[in-house]
Formats: structure tokens, C-alpha cells, sequence
């Protein structure tokens, strides 16, 4: 029998970053944690994640580093006797475990719970056979699907209902995609990888619905089987390129409301069937040309996309899902923000604005990589955007990867493809899909073709033949006002602009200036308006009305990250949340522009103020002059820094390697050092091991020790102001020093955690002038070493890792007790 009082609470973690799982579940895992508490509830996190920020939120008793398979989970179990576990914020591969361990009785022996979702409802919804079983038995539609463990049984089935089919391993041991085959070749490739990766060796196999298109919708069930629509997001790529990797838009841009109810009606019947309380992501397929659709999957957990539907909506996804967990309903949730209505949480989002996610990609750093979309998802990270259009929001995206993300972008140049190559890269999609679509209009390729190449909706055809006029419209005609105007309302960026006039940035600011074309800040909130809200998130457009609020206080405004890259990924947001709450402390105003969907610095309670818009000159310029900020403040120097440098603007650039730890440097040891005015101290001592790994503390002898402290006071009086890495290398008795840089970004969140101190805040406060008596540094007392281990995504892109991969390819990173 279930403890009647549920007070001890386990959350799992989702593990290292990796393709597919940027900072989302962390962000979703963090409001958690901060409802929960306030409710007085005790709460402990499990995780391997070394990026993981939770730890600066809990004490060192409540925050378990582990391994997350059955075994450890089992013995932390056992020895902190919880009474409830929330599984729903570590994604898949967490719903895998609790499987297992429902096999093996552990519930039941222990008397746990689980909140917001069953293990019924866990088996049913992770295996394709058992899924489609509960569909059936409510008559929704979906994909037959055979669940098969032989390669003949698997052959002469798809021999009978043909190709393409999807192949996807059962209980895989590793995250895993859906693999499509289009021959028998193929199909035995998938095989073999599939039966590998399958801890029952069973893969599922069912007929591809490739060229349908897909929807997704996020929904909430309460307690009292009330359900409501968060969002509905469409893909701008139909099934068969991963949603991932796809252009995701919402509200739905192509769905008529006979579609659009239909849809709505079948999520809101599959989580009524499958009793949840909390989150269900719920994706679909429809056939345009029948009205007919399919449902391909139900995920009753948060994702990328529930982080989506949080942020585009301003609906607070994670804090209502918390209260449900803990019996609470929608009718008496309230909405933090809403100055009026008691029960706006009952309240379906209604949007005002058009936002997108627009997949980025790391394919300029893993050359070898095939960068053709399909099933198997590749992107790295994503941005959002936002606007009045579609046309806004796309050029917005293009934005953002354009001056973000360049270098990480595959070698792009459309212009110089022939005929046969472009028809390939539309037939076949290729990251960067939307910038040879609009090659191919501009040399004139007709709506009806393009749609019938690409299967993708003629609607956004039209969109992108909007967008190749104006610019023809603005090549044609510089310096036009009218036409300036309109490329401004539609999302032109003014380096766009530039381009085609052939000018520089400056000059078509100035222009700007001087005819009044100037940007206004609007408010994204759950209501459209409907009710008073007190906003703390905005984009820009060209419109009239203005609705930020700018305050007297001392500001201090914060350049974000951009969307999660190889090399600093999600330890440069932990960055971004440390910068944030250090500036908080000394009594600023904290503004924050940032465009990554999934980041946990963009959570609505934490900035003081959030732009979410792109890392553009332009668009910080304009935030600066409205908010008059007393300091701008950025990690490092990269080439935003610069830009907004030769802008005018006085950059507070703390000082930190924004690369990762010196590379192909020969050592054994890292010390972690401060130099403060005329004080130089070590902070800890790491060891460098053979394997690239990190470990603490470094277990050098104490005469070792000693000379390795008196050395690296010395190098420190060499520096200026900061914290340094300075590394050193042991040749018997000798100490050589091979490296000395500026604190590692990519290290900051594992060092923190291993020193129990809080690095950014001092490196921030020494940048802002803030001179205090400096903290000791006591690192929790425990026994063996931690150790952190680089995460790479050779296995994801399918590419062979070589021997020794430089750590800024890193997606994430491990930390372990040894």
C-alpha cells in the first residue's frame, strides 16, 4: 500500500547533453524543484549530467551524483527510502530504467510512487505494439507496427507490405531514432545496428508514412480528468526528417479547422485513456490529401518540444504540471504574471505572435558527417524566434544563424550549385534546407514543383516567395523608405540590408535613425492581451504600440548564448545563470537577450527582464539605447563582442576562455587559480589524466603539492585581474608549466561543483569593480575522486570518434564518483 504522505521526493536527471537533449529537461527540472520546495516538500536529484546546475539549488545531501541505470538507482532507493519519484523530467531513457525496475519488483518492495504518469501508462506508451493496442481499443488511428526479433521474420514482413519502412530498436541500451529504409541494402545495415543496440533484441517495423505531414501538441491533465491545449505546433518538414531537425511553427500555419479540431480532439481523448496528470507531447501525421491522420507517438514527458510550447506560449508549462503532481487542479492554479482572472490557468494559450524553432547544426566541425536529413536527428541546438509573420520569424532564424553561428554551420553557398545538384539537395534535405529553397525560387523553380520535390506545404512556398521580393525590392531600390519600411515590418535585418544595398551596417542604422523607423517591444504572455499580465519576456517588431516598461534601477544587461553548440553547449548557459543571479546580488537589474528555446537562463522567474531575440548588433544596439544599461556585460570575447566593440559599446568581457581547456597540451595536473588586486591563491588542484578526463582532487604527494602552489602563485602575479587554468606536466620530481589561460567555460559547472565554489560570481564581481573580502574555498568532504569525461556525438552523427577528439567538439560531459 502507497504512503498516504508524500514528502521524501527523487527527481532522475537526464544525463549528459547530447543530440536530442539540449538544457530543456534541467530548465523543466528547476521549476520543479522551486514549486516543490515552497510546498515543503524534501527534494533530492539524481544525476551524471557535469553541466547540471541543480546542484546550486540544493544542499550536497539533496544532490546525488550517479550513474543512472537500474543498479544505482536501485541502491539509492533502498538507502534514502523516498516516497515518490518524478519521472517525467529525464526524458526516454529514464522511462526505460523505471521499466526494469518495475521487473523487478522494486516498487512494490519499497512502497514508491510514481507522479504524473503510471507504469502502466510507461509501458504502454514506450513499446509501438502496446501503443498502438491502447489506440486501437479507443479507435484512433495509427501505423500497424510488428515487433520482431529475427532478421528473415523482419524481411518477409516488409517483403509483404513493401518499402519504405521504419525500423526502430525496442529497450535500446543508447538514445535512439527512428531509422528509415528505403531497400533491402539498407535494411540489413539498420538491422544489425538496431538488434545491437536492443537490450531484448526486438526491433519494432512498420510501414513509413514519409511525406505526411506532422503536428505536434502539448497538453495538460489535472487530477479531475480536466485537459486542456497548450500548443500546437506544426513542422515545417513532413514525416521523414526527425522533428528535431525540422522547422517547427506555432500556432499551425497550413491546418484547417476541421483538421485542427480533429487533431485536438484525438490528444485530449489519449490523455484522458492514458490517465495522465501533468505534460504529454502527442505527435500526429496527417495526409493532406485524404483529411486523414495517424498517431505516430505519445510522450508523456517534458521535451524539447513541451520546452517549446513554455516558451512560445508564456504559459508556465512546468510550475502548473508540479502543482497537479501534488494534487492541486487547474481551476486553482494561478498564473504568476496575471494581475487579474483566478483561474487563467484553465485558459488555453492564445497567441498574438507567430514563434519558430529553427534547428541549428555542427556539420563545419565534423566534416565527414552526412548532412542529409532524415529519421535520425543531427541538429546541435536550435533557436526561437518571434513575430507578427511567418516571413518575420524565418528571417529572424536566418538571423540568428548567421551571425551566432557561422562557424558551426555547414559551408553553405547555394548560388554555386548547378541544376542537378540543387534538384538533390531538395529532393533529398540537407541542413541549411531553407537556404536552398529560396536559391531555387530565386532562379525562378514555381510553387506546384517545389511543393511536389520537397513535400513540403505550397503555404510556406508563398512565404518565401514574399521574402526573395522584398528582396528584390530592397536591391533594387536603397535607400527607399516605403520599401525599407515594409523589409523592416517582415523581419530584414539591417545587416541584411546592408548587404543588398551595399553599404555598411552603420549607414543603414543611421538612415534608419533619421526616418523614424524604430523598433517597439512586445510582451509574450499566455493571453494575447486578453488580461492585464505583468510581462518580464519580449521580442522586437515594427510596429506602434511599445509594452516594456524600463525601470530607473542600476542595469546591467547580459548577452546570452545563443543556441547550444559543440564546445561551451550547456556549460556556458550554467555560465549565464551564475552571471545572472552574481548581478542580482549586487542590487542590478538583470536584462538578458538570448534566442535558445532550451536554455535555463531564458526561465521567466529568473532575469529581472528577457529579450529572446537574435545575437545581432542590431538588435542589442536596440535594447541598449532603450534600456540604458550601467553595464554590458559577455563571456569572453567572440564575435558579437567585437562587433558591438566597433559599434560604441563598452563591453564588460569577463575574463574566460570561451574555447575549452588548452588542447594537445602535455600535463598531468590543472590548477585553478585567482588573482585579485595584489592576491594570488590557489583555488584546488586537478589531476589531467591520460584519457583527456578531469579529476578532483588530484591526489598529487605533498611535496608535489607544494611546488605546484608555489608555482602557480607565481604565474598568477604574471596576470591580470581573473581565475586561470594553469597547467603543469611531471617529469620526476620536476614541475614544467605547459599552459596558463583564462578560466575554461566548458569547465566552470564540473570545477564549481568539485570546490563547492561559486567561480563566475567571483570572476563577476572582480569585472564590476566589486571588491570584498574573498570566500574560502571548502570543498564538500567525501571520499575518491570526481571525475569529468567529454560527451561527443561521433556515435549520433555516425561518424568514427577519432583517437584523441579535441574537447571543443564536446556536446556534454559525465561526472562520476571513482
Amino acid at each position: 500500500m502507497a504512503r498516504t504522505k508524500l514528502q521524501k521526493i527523487l527527481i532522475i536527471g537526464s544525463g549528459p547533453n547530447v543530440i536530442g537533449v539540449d538544457t530543456e529537461l534541467e530548465a523543466a527540472t528547476l521549476q520543479t524543484i522551486e514549486e516543490l520546495h515552497q510546498v515543503g516538500k524534501d527534494v533530492t536529484f539524481v544525476t551524471n549530467n557535469a553541466n547540471s546546475i541543480i546542484g546550486d539549488y540544493l544542499d550536497i545531501a539533496h544532490f546525488l551524483v550517479s550513474d543512472l541505470d537500474a543498479n544505482a538507482l536501485i541502491a539509492i532507493l533502498r538507502k534514502y527510502e523516498f516516497d515518490a519519484i518524478i519521472p517525467t523530467l529525464g526524458g526516454a531513457p529514464v522511462f526505460q530504467v523505471l521499466h526494469q525496475l518495475d521487473e523487478a519488483g522494486i516498487f512494490d518492495q519499497l512502497n514508491v510512487r510514481l507522479l504524473g504518469v503510471s507504469l502502466r501508462t510507461i509501458a504502454n506508451t514506450q513499446n509501438p505494439e502496446s501503443l498502438n493496442r491502447v489506440l486501437k481499443n479507443i479507435h484512433e488511428p495509427y501505423i500497424p507496427t510488428n515487433i520482431l526479433n529475427d532478421t528473415d521474420k523482419v524481411l518477409k514482413f516488409v517483403h509483404r507490405i513493401g518499402y519504405p519502412v521504419i525500423v526502430k530498436p525496442i529497450a535500446a541500451i543508447s538514445s535512439s531514432n527512428r531509422m528509415r529504409c528505403e531497400n533491402e541494402h539498407q535494411l540489413r545495415q539498420m538491422l544489425a545496428s538496431a538488434f545491437r543496440i536492443s537490450t531484448t533484441h526486438q526491433v519494432a517495423v512498420e510501414k513509413s508514412i514519409v511525406g505526411f505531414k506532422e503536428i505536434e501538441m502539448t497538453l495538460i491533465r489535472d487530477n479531475e480528468n480536466t485537459r486542456m491545449l497548450v500548443c500546437a505546433a506544426e513542422d515545417f518538414n513532413p514525416v521523414g526528417v526527425h522533428a528535431g531537425d525540422s522547422v517547427v511553427f506555432t500556432p499551425t500555419q497550413t491546418l484547417t479547422d476541421q483538421e485542427f479540431q480533429a487533431i485536438r480532439t484525438s490528444a485530449l481523448r489519449i490523455v484522458q485513456e492514458f490517465k495522465i496528470r501533468g505534460i504529454c507531447h502527442i505527435q500526429f501525421a496527417l495526409n493532406t490529401s485524404t483529411g486523414n491522420y495517424f498517431v505516430t507517438r505519445v510522450n508523456p514527458y517534458f521535451d524539447r518540444t513541451t520546452a517549446f510550447a513554455a516558451r512560445s506560449t508564456g504559459y508556465p508549462v512546468a510550475l502548473v504540471c508540479t502543482q497537479i503532481s501534488f494534487g492541486r487542479n487547474l481551476r486553482n492554479i494561478k498564473i504568476p504574471g496575471l494581475k487579474q482572472h483566478d483561474s487563467l490557468a484553465l485558459i488555453e494559450p492564445t497567441l498574438d505572435h507567430v514563434a519558430v524553432r529553427f534547428p541549428t547544426f555542427s556539420f563545419a566541425s565534423f566534416a565527414n558527417a552526412n548532412q542529409e536529413l532524415n529519421t535520425r536527428m543531427k541538429s546541435t541546438g536550435a533557436v526561437i524566434a518571434f513575430g507578427r509573420s511567418t516571413e518575420e520569424t524565418l528571417l529572424k532564424s536566418i538571423r540568428s544563424v548567421d551571425s551566432a553561428t557561422t562557424s558551426e554551420q555547414a559551408a553553405l553557398d547555394e548560388s554555386r550549385l548547378n541544376e542537378g545538384q540543387l534538384i538533390n539537395v531538395l529532393v533529398h534535405p540537407t541542413a541549411g534546407e531553407v537556404f536552398y529553397l529560396l536559391e531555387a525560387i530565386r532562379r525562378g523553380y514555381q510553387v506546384e514543383e517545389l511543393a511536389e520535390l520537397t513535400k513540403i506545404d505550397a503555404f510556406y512556398f508563398y512565404k518565401l516567395i514574399h521574402i526573395v521580393q522584398i528582396e528584390k525590392d530592397l536591391r533594387k531600390n536603397p535607400f527607399d523608405i516605403a520599401i525599407l519600411q515594409n523589409a523592416k515590418y517582415y523581419g530584414y535585418g539591417d545587416s541584411q540590408i546592408a548587404r543588398l544595398w551595399k553599404c555598411s551596417n552603420k549607414k543603414v542604422r543611421e538612415f534608419r535613425h533619421a526616418n523614424q523607423i524604430e523598433p517597439t517591444f512586445k510582451g509574450i504572455e499566455p493571453t494575447a492581451g486578453e488580461f492585464p499580465y505583468n510581462n518580464r519576456s519580449y521580442y522586437t517588431t515594427f510596429e506602434t504600440e511599445n509594452e516594456a516598461q524600463i525601470s530607473e534601477r542600476p542595469k546591467v544587461f547580459i548577452l546570452g548564448t545563443a543556441n547550444n553548440q559543440v564546445g561551451t553547449n550547456a556549460a556556458a548557459d550554467y555560465v549565464t545563470v551564475h552571471t545572472i543571479q552574481t548581478c542580482q546580488k549586487l542590487g542590478y537589474e538583470t536584462i538578458l537577450i538570448n534566442n535558445n528555446p532550451g536554455a535555463i537562463s531564458i526561465l521567466p522567474r529568473l532575469a529581472d527582464k528577457l529579450y529572446l531575440e537574435p545575437l545581432t548588433v542590431e538588435n542589442c544596439l536596440n535594447i541598449i539605447n532603450s534600456e540604458q544599461p550601467d553595464f554590458v556585460i559577455a563571456q569572453g570575447k567572440w564575435q558579437i563582442v567585437t562587433d558591438l566593440s566597433k559599434a560604441g559599446v563598452n563591453i564588460t568581457q569577463l575574463p574566460l576562455s570561451r574555447t575549452s581547456r588548452a588542447e594537445n597540451v602535455d600535463s598531468h595536473y590543472l590548477v585553478v587559480g585567482e588573482k585579485s588586486g595584489d592576491n594570488e591563491r590557489n583555488l584546488g588542484c586537478f589531476q589531467t589524466a591520460s584519457d583527456a578526463s578531469l579529476r578532483f582532487p588530484s591526489q598529487a604527494d605533498p611535496e608535489i603539492s607544494n611546488k605546484i602552489k608555489r608555482i602557480s602563485q607565481s604565474e598568477l602575479r604574471k596576470q591580470t585581474d581573473g581565475i586561470y587554468q594553469i597547467m603543469f606536466k611531471q617529469e620526476g620530481s620536476h614541475l614544467i608549466v605547459t599552459g596558463t589561460i583564462p578560466l575554461a567555460i566548458q569547465d566552470i559547472p564540473f570545477m564549481t561543483v568539485a570546490l563547492n565554489y561559486d567561480l563566475v560570481e567571483d570572476v563577476v564581481k572582480m569585472m564590476l569593480g566589486q571588491t570584498e573580502n574573498s570566500k574560502k574555498v571548502e570543498p564538500p568532504v567525501g571520499e575518491g575522486q570526481l571525475k569529468l569525461d567529454h560527451i561527443f556525438p561521433y556515435e549520433q552523427l555516425q561518424i568514427e570518434k577519432p583517437q584523441n577528439p579535441p574537447f571543443s567538439l564536446a556536446i556534454g560531459a559525465k561526472i562520476t564518483k571513482i
